[in-house]
């Protein structure tokens, strides 16, 4: 016998690649046989191919099948099995997009120094994992190994679950602080019936009434005495003055689309686009 590999939930997959694999290397003349069997709730594969000639060729082979098997099958369920067991705060909805999002950090290059490494590099690094293992030993378990001999690579799962966490609470926090603000100007009157806003160059923001006289400073007095350290964020200081003014129609003449869009959350219809103009 050469290898015996066994699964509990990937035996599908591994059974396709392996059939493929063995169908290729027939038809070119080479032995490989394949037989599968069940044990309890696993399957096992029994692969049979000649080692004096085509040792390393075949160890590379088998642990490329079982490298993508992990990567593109075993991963998410690894995750999904991490955060419904550590997560448990979280609605099943809330858990499905938090998931997605681990798998989008894990699958995006996002530079040199990217710590969770792309989907290629996983999969090489698994591959030389598992053939210096496949030197050592005719069989594994594909679960077991990656539980019990990838720590590093679990780990950057883990990482990658920690940040889509964090960043989809900080997310949340944002839509329930815009949430509360839209619900506080739904419940106030209209004090004036129509603003301009203007931006200017530097990123700041005018605000002119309906005959394009400029509003004053007093409605951002109260935001400006809250900063302590001299930065100004002037989308929050906008909408902290138009929150004040509370207007009935607030006419836009910018075209950047973030701002454009938190100004709709919170103000809802009340935002209409004008004709774009810039200090």
């Amino acid at each position: 016998m050469g290898i015996l590999i066994s699964t509990e939930d990937c035996s599908s997959e591994i059974k396709t690649r392996l059939l493929q694999k063995e169908k290729l290397l027939k038809s070119e003349g080479i032995d490989f046989f394949v037989t599968e069997n069940q044990e309890d709730s696993f399957s096992l594969f029994e692969i049979d191919f000649d080692k004096k000639s085509y040792k390393h060729y075949f160890y590379r082979l088998l642990a490329g099948i079982i490298a993508e098997v992990v990567v593109d099958k075993l991963e998410e369920k690894i995750i999904k099995k991490i955060l419904r067991s550590k997560y448990k705060k979280f609605t099943k909805t809330e858990l499905d997009k938090i998931e997605k999002r681990s798998l989008q950090y894990l699958n995006v290059i996002t530079g040199k120094n990217n710590i969770f490494f792309s989907k290629f590099i996983r999969k090489e690094e698994l591959v030389k994992n598992l053939m210096s293992y496949l030197e050592k030993y005719d069989d594994i378990n594909v679960e077991g190994f990656v539980r019990f001999r990838l720590k590093d690579y679990t780990d950057k799962l883990q990482l990658a679950i920690e940040r889509a966490v964090d960043e989809y609470m900080m997310e949340k926090e944002y839509y329930d602080f815009i949430e509360l603000l839209k619900y506080f100007v739904d419940l106030q009157e209209p004090r004036v019936e129509r603003v301009d806003i203007i931006r200017n160059r530097d990123g700041s923001y005018v605000i002119l009434d309906s005959d394009g006289k400029e509003i004053g400073n007093e409605y951002m007095e109260n935001y400006l005495k809250e900063i302590s350290d001299g930065k100004i964020e002037y989308e929050d200081l906008l909408i902290s003055a138009l929150i004040n003014i509370v207007p009935a129609n607030i006419y836009l003449h910018f075209a950047e689309k973030d701002i454009i869009e938190t100004l709709r959350n919170i103000f809802g219809n009340k935002i209409k686009i004008g004709q774009k103009y810039e200090n």
